[in-house]
């Protein structure tokens, strides 16, 4: 419980004071959809990479090749769902397609990041730093 109010301090710090958090990637997967189906989850695939939230420049950025930036345009109030803390941001990626972003932290203090475009989705598992 102590490692889940943590989280959600770190959040909501995040969106009311300005800060960045920081998440370390360890697997991603990645779905398409087409004509209106959602393909099967590829497999898992290693990947190391820094997922920065800044609140200061309404950004997150995947510091991945190549890096993806997304703008943060509004996001719901933070979630406590099946002992994890859910936060959604609704954000406009470089080239100005929608998107929803999606952060899920556990009690364990691990990460999810889902990116949801209306034909992809990728999930991102790691760990905050």
């Amino acid at each position: 419980m102590k490692n889940l109010l943590v989280a959600v301090l770190l959040i909501v710090s995040t969106i009311c004071f300005g800060q960045k958090s920081q998440m370390k990637t360890e697997y991603v997967k990645y779905r398409q959809n087409k004509g209106g189906y959602w393909s099967e989850w590829s497999a898992l695939k290693k990947t190391s990479v820094t997922v920065t939230i800044n609140a200061d420049e309404q950004r997150i950025i995947v510091n991945s090749s190549p890096k993806e930036t997304y703008r943060i345009l509004d996001f719901k109030p933070t979630q406590y769902i099946d002992d994890s803390l859910v936060q959604d941001y609704y954000c406009v990626d470089s080239s100005g397609k929608k998107c929803i972003v999606t952060f899920v932290i556990s009690k364990s203090e691990s990460a999810i990041i889902n990116l949801k475009y209306n034909n992809w989705e990728y999930i991102y598992s790691g760990y905050l730093l």
